[in-house]
């Protein structure tokens, strides 16, 4: 069924010529991102039962509406959200902090081993925290409400939905099986990256059935974001078994942004961004063919940073060595940015140039340095809270026993695998979307169209809007839930 012509050409009318916003004001309407899942962790930590259902709606609250607030409602002063969020984790830090029962074992904190396997927290939190912004800006967009500095830019400029392409590409590097150490081959990364190629074919079929408004100049006449996913994967099963080790990785990554860069400078730049007629199969989809390379490089840079920050064991001093190499980096980043912006064009997400390839992976290390240094301050006020884990009560329960076995030449004393104990690192909310992402996004895809075929979107401004979000989310997140709960992973 074809949708009104007219409203459609209004609606894309109303999603184009947007020339981005400031950095700053990304930073500050992204930062609930991080507050939220902060202060449920740290309510994890009070005598609260985690499992009982006032927590689980106070979780599903905390996490889900502070990040719509600021981007709709309060997106012109996100500070009053950050501000209550701040104040209340403050509040809760000095509550654990004021109820300690001492500190003489917290030099074991660095004996903690936080994870046995490959399931990082923090990358946990960093993955389900993109996709969250990313399902609240693909619908809010298409309400008044939503502020037009926010979304995708025309052509340059910094853009926060620019950063959630950005973003998914270099989270699917994050968690990919090469990043993780796992053997894989271009059949494997073929059969478990079908489904992008069979979304992205679908999302093609609906949009020229129904006449959906669609930007022609994001990607191309045929071309989508799930394409460019599917080939950037396949890409990078081809390139990364000659590279190994993950700082061969990391240089292949920066290598390719600036060959891609070189590429531009010889006059495509020019044609990819031109009203040129789109006449066959390159002509018709220039932007989604080359920015692929950009975001290859992006990809490769998410690979490299998974080797660099998954052990195994995973344990605090690893965690804190993550988070210092994170941190170095996130600097150095931001500073190339600034420095190449002053010879390279300004970043393009219709390019995926080298600025914008400098841009994504600063910002993406800075939240992935902001949740490894929350993890690491909730694992530190959990060994100051109690004053000795769990692990530690053990091991001195069973010291004597220990100290007069006889020990040989050949034996090895054994290891103490100190377990967290009570307390969250990462919202079950966040581990809920992380173990279906794609099935999350493609369902916050569906939504958004059935939303938009419902809703004259483009009429409906302050409460109506923000009911309309917040109930989106709310299945969004309920079925998020149900698929943990019944311990379902879709794909």
């Amino acid at each position: 069924m074809k949708m009104d012509s007219e409203y459609q050409d209004k609606h894309l009318e109303f999603i184009s010529h947007n020339n981005g916003s400031t950095i700053q004001e990304i930073v500050l309407a992204g930062l609930p991102l991080h507050l939220s899942p902060l202060l449920v962790c740290l309510c994890s930590l009070l005598p609260w039962d985690t499992a009982s259902f006032t927590f689980r709606l106070f979780e599903f609250i905390t996490v889900l509406f502070p990040p719509l607030l600021s981007l709709t409602i309060f997106a012109d002063a996100p500070e009053y959200v950050n501000a209550v969020l701040a104040a209340l984790v403050l509040v809760v830090i000095l509550v654990i902090v004021s109820k300690k029962k001492g500190a003489k074992e917290m030099r074991r904190v660095w004996e903690l081993r936080l994870s046995e396997d490959d399931l990082i927290e923090s990358i946990t939190n960093y993955r389900s925290s993109m996709l969250l912004v990313t399902a609240i800006c693909i619908l809010a967009v298409d309400f008044p409400i939503f502020p037009r500095k926010f979304g995708k830019t025309e052509s340059f400029g910094y853009g926060l939905m620019d950063l959630g392409v950005g973003g998914f590409v270099f989270a699917a590097g994050l968690t990919a099986p090469e990043g993780r150490g796992k053997e894989t081959n271009l059949f494997k990364t073929l059969k478990s990256s079908l489904p992008l190629l069979v979304l992205g074919a679908a999302r093609l079929a609906v949009v020229s059935v129904t006449g959906y408004h669609s930007n022609v100049s994001e990607y191309g006449q045929h071309w989508n974001f799930f394409f460019t996913l599917f080939f950037v994967k396949m890409l990078g099963t081809l390139m990364i078994p000659f590279l190994p080790g993950g700082r061969n990785v990391w240089v292949s990554s920066v290598v390719t942004a600036v060959l891609y860069e070189g590429i531009l400078s010889f006059g495509y730049v020019d044609w990819i961004l031109s009203d040129a007629p789109r006449d066959g199969l390159v002509a018709g989809n220039r932007e989604g063919l080359f920015s692929t390379l950009g975001f290859l490089a992006i990809y490769l840079a998410g690979v490299s940073w998974a080797r660099e920050i998954i052990t195994k064991p995973f344990t605090f001093m690893s965690l804190i060595n993550s988070l210092t190499d994170c941190l170095v980096w996130s600097v150095l980043m931001w500073l190339s940015l600034f420095y190449s912006t002053t010879f390279f064009l300004p970043p393009s997400r219709r390019l995926c140039n080298y600025t914008f390839y400098t841009f994504v992976v600063a910002y993406n290390l800075s939240i992935l340095t902001a949740f490894l240094a929350m993890e690491a301050g909730i694992v530190a006020l959990k060994e100051w809270k109690t004053g000795c884990s769990e692990g530690v009560r053990k091991e001195k329960k069973n010291k004597f026993l220990i100290n007069k076995r006889k020990q040989t030449e050949h034996e090895v004393k054994p290891s103490v695998v100190v377990n967290f104990g009570r307390g969250l690192r990462s919202p079950t909310l966040h581990k809920a979307i992380s173990l279906n992402p794609l099935p999350f996004f493609l369902l916050a895809n569906i939504l958004t169209g059935l939303v938009n075929t419902l809703v004259p979107t483009l009429e409906t401004e302050g409460c109506p809007a923000v009911l309309i979000l917040s109930a989106y989310l709310t299945v969004l997140g309920g079925a998020a839930l149900l698929l943990k709960h019944k311990n379902i992973k879709l794909i």
